[in-house]
């Protein structure tokens, strides 16, 4: 094989290849011998017509195929020889060959970028610094009381503080009921501070089991869901059990029942404010690695290939699509519609995947787009760092970085060697020590939030 690679842009490269003859006759010849060895023809048994009749026949119609299958492992060839990592996979523009003469193609491809990153020393960073307050501490208190609480079917109407359990019948306008808009055994606590509707609560109280009441009522102005945000309802509520709810008394008992390990109320108050705060310090870290990314991108400008940012998209795409298969995850917008109205519901590199060359960057928004480029630059920037300032993980930091991880996931560091992801922590512990080295040699300000 000979190759040579023509230099069309930044990234943009010409890859002109020429295969010799012998190597593409010995394929061909390969594949005609399987063949000869399934062929029939009138005065021939089973796999045995001559070769080279066989050759002589069909020797060209099964030519392209064997070019059609071979043509992949050429490509990935002739670019490994040549040096090049393509972003994206190529596109062959030219392909030459006749039979017993060498092949010729070419493709054009964008290559993987490999930056000099210059500036990375100095940047200009936040870090926010959190004190878990009492008010803070108390409201988590407050949430596992309610989640311990428990719950005794009452022959009484619903009152505030209760849980219900009902079905629901969507109306129409007139007070018709809509075919298949019914939603059965639905549970709802009542008087929970976040509730998407208070009018919804209103109009329940009093209800009690085997009754049936028509109401309309209104989301609040402020739920996350836009499209729900203010509208109105229209149901027919059909109570099925009225539930009393008894929440217990937070105290040294309270604080055993939630876990062995704790003997007295402020043990347990101990590992919460250290939960909350251990999330902060989480939040912050990541706003830091933001600022620092964002600095990073801001002082060394560069730009992507097109089809580096369309493949990315695409892989992300098909990649998201096949989670949704296997969870089998196909909720249409009746089922999230439905789910809203239960009160008490729970309040970055791949160049390798194939492309689809028939979607390109029109069919995604300018906002994916923008993530990806985003995406994609802190990749190559972060590896740039690593790289000049000679970031290297030692295998002594690997196996503590693997022993840590393997104690916090309760896993024996045995399994997580052998589940293949080792390369994976690598890569995590290499990235971490980069924003480290960030870190120590940034600007940073305090935010106390």
């Amino acid at each position: 094989m000979k190759t040579n690679v023509i230099e069309k842009g930044q990234w943009a490269r010409e890859l002109e290849v020429e295969v010799e003859a012998v190597r593409i006759d010995r394929e061909l010849d390969k594949a005609l011998r399987k063949y000869q060895k399934r062929l029939e023809l009138p005065g021939f048994r089973k796999g045995k017509v001559p070769f080279k009749m066989v050759k002589s026949r069909f020797g060209d119609s099964i030519r392209g195929e064997v070019l059609g299958d071979l043509l992949p492992a050429l490509l990935e060839e002739a670019t490994r020889e040549a040096g090049l990592v393509p972003a994206a996979p190529p596109q062959i523009s030219q392909l030459d060959h006749q039979p017993g003469g060498d092949l010729t193609f070419t493709a054009a491809l964008d290559i993987w970028p490999e930056i000099d990153v210059e500036e990375y020393e100095g940047l200009d960073a936040t870090r926010m610094v959190h004190e878990v307050g009492d008010e803070e501490l108390d409201a988590q208190l407050d949430e596992l009381l309610r989640r311990q609480a428990t719950e005794q079917v009452v022959e009484r109407p619903l009152a505030k503080g209760d849980a219900l359990m009902a079905d629901l019948q969507r109306l129409d306008d007139n007070g018709v009921p809509i075919i298949g808009d019914k939603y059965e055994e639905r549970y709802f606590l009542i008087g929970d501070e976040n509730v998407p509707s208070p009018e919804f609560e209103e109009a329940l109280i009093g209800i009690s089991a085997g009754e049936e009441r028509k109401i309309r009522f209104s989301y609040r102005e402020d739920l996350p869901n836009e499209e729900l945000a203010g509208s109105t309802e229209h149901f027919e509520v059909t109570a099925r059990e009225v539930r009393e709810r008894t929440v217990p008394d937070l105290d040294d008992e309270f604080a055993k029942d939630v876990g062995e390990e704790f003997q007295t109320l402020d043990d347990l108050r101990q590992h919460i404010s250290g939960q909350i705060q251990e999330r902060w310090e989480y939040m912050a870290q990541q706003r830091l690695r933001n600022d620092l990314v964002s600095q990073l991108i801001e002082k060394n400008e560069f730009e992507l290939p097109d089809s580096m940012v369309d493949n990315y998209l695409n892989s992300m795409k098909r990649e998201q699509q096949a989670q949704d298969q296997a969870q089998g995850q196909a909720h249409d917008h009746d089922h999230d519609h439905d789910h809203d109205h239960d009160h008490d519901h729970d309040h970055d590199h791949d160049h390798d995947h194939d492309h689809d060359h028939d979607q390109d960057h029109d069919d995604h928004s300018d906002e994916e787009r923008q993530q990806a480029v985003r995406r994609l630059k802190t990749f190559l920037l972060i590896e740039a760092v690593r790289k000049k300032a000679g970031v290297e993980v030692a295998d002594e930091e690997l196996d503590d970085f693997v022993s840590e991880r393997a104690e916090r996931a309760g896993f024996k560091v045995e399994d997580l060697k052998r589940s293949g992801k080792i390369d994976d922590l690598r890569r995590e512990l290499e990235e971490k020590k980069v924003f480290d080295l960030l870190s120590e040699n940034a600007k940073i300000k305090e935010e106390k939030v």
